[in-house]
C-alpha cells in the first residue's frame, strides 16, 4: 500500500510543479489544488520462448488525464539466454476513457488506436530501430480488501519564499484483467493492481528578491 500512496503523491506534486504564479504583485501568492483518481496494474505472461511485461498506469484529475502503457517482450533460447526483444510504449492525455466507482469498488479503462512507439533490441540490448504504431487498451479493476488512507503536510521556508504542501490519498488492492496490444491478460498473470484517489494542494508565497 505504501507504494501506491507514494505514487499518488508523486503524481499530485508533478502537477503542482507545473503551476505558475497567480499574480505579479509584490507578494506573489500561488494557490493550486488537484483532486483525482488513479489505477495501475502489471502482468507477466510467459511462453516457451518469451516473457512479456505489461504495465498500465492511468489517472484522471481536475487538471488533466494521463495514460501510460508499457509492454516489453523478452525473447530467449532453449537455455534461457536473452536473444532480443521489443518494447511498445504509449503516453497519451486523450483518446481514452477511465472511470472509477467509489468507494474504490471498481474501475474501467478503454482506448483504441492510441499512438505509440515500438522499439526492437538485439541480444546485447542495443536498439535496432523504432517505429510509430498504435495500441488498443481495455482493462477492468475490482477492488479487494481494506482501503488504506494516508496524508502529509509539509512547510518549507527560506528567506522571503514559503511553500506549504498537503496531500491526502486512499489506496486499495485490486484484481485486474484486460487486453493490451492484442494480448489477453488474466488474474493468474497479475503481479499487482491498485485503485486510488488523491487530493493535494500547495500554497507558495514569495516576497521581494526571492521571487
Amino acid at each position: 500500500m505504501r507504494r501506491a500512496l507514494a505514487g499518488l503523491a508523486v503524481a499530485a506534486f508533478t502537477l503542482l510543479a507545473l503551476a505558475g504564479p497567480a499574480s505579479a504583485a509584490p507578494a506573489q501568492v500561488t494557490h493550486f489544488r488537484v483532486s483525482g483518481t488513479v489505477a495501475d496494474a502489471l502482468w507477466i505472461t510467459s511462453s516457451a520462448s518469451s516473457s512479456t511485461f505489461t504495465s498500465v498506469d492511468v489517472s484522471k484529475s481536475t487538471q488533466d488525464s494521463a495514460l501510460v502503457v508499457d509492454q516489453v517482450t523478452d525473447n530467449h533460447d532453449a537455455s534461457g539466454n536473452f536473444t532480443g526483444g521489443t518494447e511498445t510504449f504509449a503516453y497519451v492525455t486523450s483518446g481514452f476513457s477511465f472511470a472509477l466507482q467509489q468507494p474504490l469498488a471498481s474501475a474501467s479503462l478503454s482506448g483504441s488506436g492510441l499512438p505509440a512507439t515500438t522499439c526492437t533490441f538485439d541480444a546485447n540490448f542495443n536498439t535496432i530501430g523504432c517505429s510509430a504504431t498504435t495500441i488498443d487498451v481495455s482493462v477492468t479493476w475490482t477492488g479487494q480488501g481494506a482501503i488504506t488512507r494516508g496524508w502529509f503536510n509539509e512547510h518549507f521556508k527560506n528567506g522571503g519564499f514559503s511553500q506549504i504542501d498537503h496531500f491526502y490519498g486512499t489506496s486499495r488492492h485490486a484484481v485486474a484483467t484486460g487486453t493490451v496490444g492484442g494480448l489477453t491478460l488474466s488474474v493468474s498473470e497479475l503481479q499487482f493492481a491498485h485503485l486510488g484517489t488523491l487530493k493535494a494542494g500547495t500554497v507558495t508565497i514569495c516576497v521581494g528578491s526571492s521571487c
